[in-house]
């Protein structure tokens, strides 16, 4: 004999139609439940989220610590000798990075092209003998001894970085 009742709800959800309910215990904690599985479309968004990780790793550990660009690579640091100043010219717009090894750090400044490289003095500035320019060890021009002529323009500290053997400098730093 049939029933009038009517059919029991689906044991995946509530009475009211709620995937998720309160239940009265746990109202004071505010612990939602959940009545359904999530499905497959969790399973899979989550895998190719990790997999989003896993490739975003890669990349950043395969750049191998070199700086991107406003960093420029002057040359591999074996080349710039040490206890000495040496100055390599940059491609980009002709500038020239005095590298000055002596102290116990590396310190670069960034100044105009010459028609002599800049040489280390000794009392711990830099000289371009050739053009009569001169400066102290902070890059600012010099009038003293050996200086002829008007000062020439201060040379420019700018930050370091090494990666892989080799020196990189920010020109763009500090303008």
């Amino acid at each position: 004999m049939p029933s009038s009742d009517p059919p029991p709800p689906r044991p995946a959800r509530d009475p009211g139609g709620r995937v998720a309910y309160l239940p009265p215990r746990a109202a004071r904690a505010r612990k939602l439940i959940l009545r359904s599985q999530l499905g497959r479309g969790w399973i899979v968004a989550s895998a190719l989220f990790g997999v989003v990780i896993l490739a975003a790793g890669i990349l950043f550990l395969a750049r191998d610590g070199r700086p991107g660009p406003p960093w420029v690579r002057v040359a591999p640091l074996a080349a710039l000798p040490a206890g000495a100043v040496t100055q390599v010219q940059l491609a980009p717009d002709g500038q020239v990075v005095v590298v000055d090894r002596r102290d116990a750090d590396l310190r670069a400044f960034l100044g105009p092209p010459g028609p002599c490289p800049v040489q280390g003095t000794p009392a711990g500035g830099f000289a371009r003998p050739c053009a009569g320019q001169r400066w102290d060890a902070a890059g600012t021009p010099s009038t003293g001894p050996g200086a002829t002529g008007e000062a020439p323009p201060p040379l420019r500290r700018v930050p370091v970085s090494f990666a892989d053997g080799d020196l990189y400098v920010n020109p763009a730093a500090g303008r």
